[in-house]
């Protein structure tokens, strides 16, 4: 046999579920190969009842015996045969039995034993023209019996058996040298015969099994196509090569606002006729162009509403590759495009004021960037209106900014834009060719509009507001500044210089004293210059490096030995020089730098101090922003784990300003902090009008008293009330159980005054100034020892 061929172990093994499986695919299987045999029976029947005939026409002149007993029962299996072929003509049988197989098995072999008896009874002896005539019909019929019987390998087994067995013997009984050599023959015809025909028997099997396959993937298809046109989204749909729809599901006619019945024969482009522009013409180029359509957006209006649709089509060839039509779907996405919409209003509105946002505000200004128009940018906060929130609660804080709103969309021109950009913050965008005198009468009616008084529960109040105003596009200028004096400014290339020159002009409308619009200039002060110039270069510090940490050292009075060491920061600026955290860390604060620079600040310290500074306390400054964050404590835990500091030896220092917001989160946080075992100090304590309050929100390790009131212990000592206030405040601070450190202490005298005062520890000068980690360390293995010598206080 040729390479590759399947041998027959292989193909009796493959023959086996035929006989021996129960399963049900396995008797549909049965039920299809014994059919393919039953459907041929009366022409089987009919070719065996003419080789019978020949048979006994062979014979005619002189019948042997048993010939004609031999010729009825053929005649008997015929008629039961055609019987039973009869009684199953036009019912097919979805499955059958193992035993109907075995019975086709049994039939078979009857049929193949009574022909047997032709060539074992009547050959041998026989006439040679009677012998050339058997030999004939004996290999004839076992040829069609071994293609016949293909599909039932058994049943094809069992008949060219005893066929070849019969027809094997007959030639050998003759005696006959050459007869046996035509029996070798046979024999090895038989076994080729066995093979093809199980073969072939195989082949029968896989092509049915493969239609049953196929058969039930296109059942399992037709299910889910029904059930996807009943329940989908989506609708199918299908036309001819003229554009008329030839199917339509139900959910095309629900999608469309049409009777199903209306469908079929219409064109497509005529149901979509009321679909809004560009998409209907969109479609209508792409099917006139023959090209697939992919994701085509369409608004239709349905039942009073607008319906969102999207569309997908392809053509569909016939086998000739002739273009039969379109084939597509038809998508309801109204609930996404709504969403989506939902989503964008979302992120382009303030929700209290419903007014446009930052992102709004910074899109539109970008197009009149882009588009090299003539405008203005005005930025407003409201004077005082953190008393508001104070004194009347949040509430009205709310309310306040609502009416706000209100009046600044009451003054706009047609065609400006004014936005919400957060706390009491608002901007207004001239955008359609506004002169410095149309930015300066606007500037001029929102300040007047703020300034009249709001109804806020009950009551009448005023507010006011401070405005700044950066002209852009070509050919700005004119007059204007503050008060409506010195040259306006412009030129500005990115949204980003825009804001910057807008609030460089608000803090010069509220250095001026408030209540009054400025327009940017380039001639406004160093100050502002300066601001900007930090502004700008602090986003940049920490990448480069330019920020780093001195050191000042804590010393207790008593013993004169240091105690402990804080973190300060410093920023050696390119272009400015030294730059201290007094001046940009309020500017980091309104520029939301804040977070990275308080990050690095901790970092940084907790890294030194587990280094270099054995065993010393040390502290950090935490801005109130940073505590408002609600990662802080995990930033804080993961930090001290990093760089192995114990919580013990760090202390975060505050200042009153974290209670000036309701919001206690920043105090739990801090609480959380001091669990751990990192202490808590209050820094700058005594400087503002509520730092007694402080200390009864929150129980502090550490008060900071204020270094002003160090300063006014003057060396004459004729500030006693100073020194009162000082010792009242280490007093209350014993009281409490935390430990008191003056700040600022800069001569003797001041030492000696806030020593009798009771103060345990302090800082300044006169103990060392703030310096690098290297020469810190260096202070702290030279460090005296001993106090200096200071004037006493009496």
């Amino acid at each position: 046999m040729p390479d590759g061929s399947p041998s027959l172990p292989h193909l009796l093994a493959a023959a086996s579920p035929v006989y021996d499986d129960n399963g049900v695919e396995a008797g549909r299987l049965r039920a299809a190969l014994l059919g393919s045999v039953m459907r041929l029976t009366p022409h089987v029947m009919a070719a065996n009842m003419a080789c019978a005939l020949i048979i006994v026409w062979a014979f005619a002149g002189g019948l042997p015996a048993g010939m004609g007993v031999w010729a009825a029962l053929m005649l008997g299996l015929a008629a039961v045969s055609l019987r039973a072929w009869w009684r199953g003509r036009g019912k097919p049988r979805e499955t059958v039995s193992r035993r109907a197989v075995h019975r086709a098995t049994l039939h078979a072999s009857a049929l193949a034993s009574l022909w047997a008896v032709v060539p074992l009874a009547w050959f041998p002896g026989a006439a040679p023209h009677q012998q050339v005539q058997v030999a004939i019909v004996v290999t004839g019929m076992m040829g069609a019996g071994a293609f016949l019987l293909n599909p039932l390998p058994r049943a094809c087994l069992a008949y060219i058996g005893i066929y070849s067995v019969a027809a094997i013997g007959a030639l050998l009984i003759e005696g006959n040298p050459a007869l046996a050599g035509i029996a070798v023959m046979l024999a090895f015809y038989a076994s080729v015969l066995a093979l093809g025909a199980l073969a072939a028997g195989h082949k029968h099997v896989a092509l049915l099994r493969s239609q049953a396959e196929t058969a039930r993937q296109q059942r399992m298809l037709a299910l889910l196509l029904q059930d996807f046109e009943q329940h989908a989204d989506e609708a199918l749909w299908q036309t001819d090569a003229q554009g008329r729809l030839i199917h339509a599901s139900p959910r095309l006619a629900e999608l469309l606002g049409s009777a199903d019945d209306t469908l079929v024969g219409r064109p497509l482009l005529e149901l979509l006729a009321t679909a809004a522009e560009p998409g209907r013409e969109a479609l209508k180029r792409a099917l006139a162009d023959l090209r697939s359509v992919r994701d085509l957006p369409l608004r239709l209006p349905v039942a009073g509403a607008e319906r969102h649709l999207v569309l997908r089509a392809k053509r569909v060839f016939g086998d000739d590759g002739s273009a039969e039509g379109w084939r597509g779907v038809l998508a309801d996405v109204t609930e996404r495009v709504l969403g989506q919409q939902r989503l964008h209003a979302l992120a382009h509105t303030d929700a209290l004021t419903g007014l446009p946002n930052r992102l709004t505000l910074r899109e539109a200004l970008e197009g009149c960037l882009r588009e090299g128009r003539r405008g203005a940018l005005l930025l407003l906060d409201l004077d005082h209106f953190k008393s508001v929130n104070d004194t009347l609660g949040h509430t009205a804080g709310d309310e306040l900014l609502c009416g706000v709103a209100q009046r600044l969309r009451e003054c706009l021109r047609p065609g400006d834009l004014v936005a919400r950009l957060g706390g009491d913050e608002f901007a207004v965008l001239m955008r359609h060719g506004a002169r410095t005198e149309d930015a300066e009468a606007l500037a001029a009616r929102l300040v007047a509009a703020i300034a009249m008084p709001f109804e806020l529960q009950g009551r009448r109040l005023r507010v006011g507001t401070s405005l700044g105003v950066a002209p852009f596009g070509p050919g700005v200028g004119g007059v204007g500044g503050v008060g409506g004096v010195g040259g306006v400014g412009g030129g500005s290339s990115t949204v980003d210089e825009l804001f910057v020159q807008a609030d460089t002009a608000l803090y010069s409308a509220k250095e001026a004293g408030r209540g009054h619009p400025a327009f940017f200039a380039p001639t406004m002060g160093e100050r502002n210059r300066r601001r900007l110039a930090i502004e700008r270069g602090l986003g940049h510090a920490l990448q480069r490096g330019e920020l780093s940490l001195h050191w000042l050292p804590v010393v207790d009075i008593a013993s004169w030995r240091i105690v402990g060491a804080e973190a300060l920061l410093r920023w050696e600026a390119p272009g400015l020089g030294p730059v201290g955290p007094g001046e940009f860390i309020g500017i980091a604060e309104r520029c939301g730098l804040i977070e990275p620079v308080g990050r690095f600040a901790l970092q940084r310290a907790c890294a030194e101090a587990a280094g270099l500074l054995p065993g010393l306390p040390v502290s950090v400054n935490v801005s109130p922003v940073q505590l408002r964050h609600a990662g802080f404590v995990d930033f804080v835990r993961e930090v001290l784990h990093d760089t192995g500091l114990p919580p013990t030896r760090l202390e975060l220092e505050v200042t009153e300003a974290l209670f000036d917001e309701a919001d206690v989160e920043p105090l739990q946080r801090l609480q959380a902090l001091r669990d751990l075992g990192v202490r808590v100090a209050l820094d700058d304590f005594g400087s503002g009008p509520s730092s007694l309050a402080c200390l009864r929100r929150f129980p502090f390790d550490t008060l900071k008293i204020d270094p002003a009131f160090v300063r006014d212990v003057r060396d004459t000592f004729v500030r006693d009330e100073a020194r009162a206030i000082v010792q009242t405040l280490s007093g209350l601070a014993g009281s409490l159980h935390m430990r008191t450190v003056c700040e600022g202490v800069e001569t003797g005298p001041q030492l000696a005054a806030v020593s009798a005062a009771g103060c345990e520890q302090m800082q300044g000068y006169l103990a060392a100034p703030p310096r690098p980690l290297a020469q810190f360390s260096e202070l702290l293995r030279h460090w005296p020892g001993e106090r200096p010598r200071f004037v006493p206080l009496h």
